[in-house]
């Protein structure tokens, strides 16, 4: 509860990492479908997604309950996929954790690594390419990079 109490507040006053908002732009720029596959619950999604505005970007939308197992498990991409009535060679993922990239992995997607403060020193080797900063690299070059061949 301590901890909570501690992080919730530092947490709702986070703002988006840096070229989110970029990426998001170009993506819809481009004609591309957005979605959302989080190990987190929807009302923690949505709720933040809709403080930082950015939720009427995603077209699909689905969190841990909305699946019967969660990350690792690919569920919650293979229900975006669904949604978005998309092929995972079609799609790619950008996530932030090892849970996630075996996720993204295991759906068959292919998997760019951003890590975030929190994991950064974590083992994040098994995703198709990693980058600190989605600032760092603009979608096109990015989409370019990991382009089934």
């Amino acid at each position: 509860e301590k901890r909570r109490n501690f992080s919730l507040p530092r947490i709702e006053k986070q703002e988006t990492l840096p070229g989110v908002r970029e990426y998001i732009a170009d993506a819809i720029q481009m004609g591309l479908k957005l979605g959302v596959a989080s190990g987190s619950s929807r009302g923690w999604v949505t709720g933040h997604l809709t403080r930082l505005g950015l939720i009427d970007a995603f077209q699909a939308i689905r969190c841990r309950d909305d699946v019967e197992a969660p990350k690792p498990d690919p569920a919650v991409y293979t229900a975006v996929l669904k949604a978005l009535h998309t092929h995972p060679n079609q799609a790619l993922a950008l996530e932030d954790s090892p849970v996630g990239i075996h996720a993204a992995n295991a759906a068959g997607l292919r998997c760019v690594a951003v890590p975030n403060e929190l994991t950064r020193h974590l083992n994040l080797d098994h995703a198709h390419l990693q980058i600190k900063s989605l600032a760092d690299l603009p979608l096109e070059d990015l989409l370019a990079q990991v382009s089934p061949t």
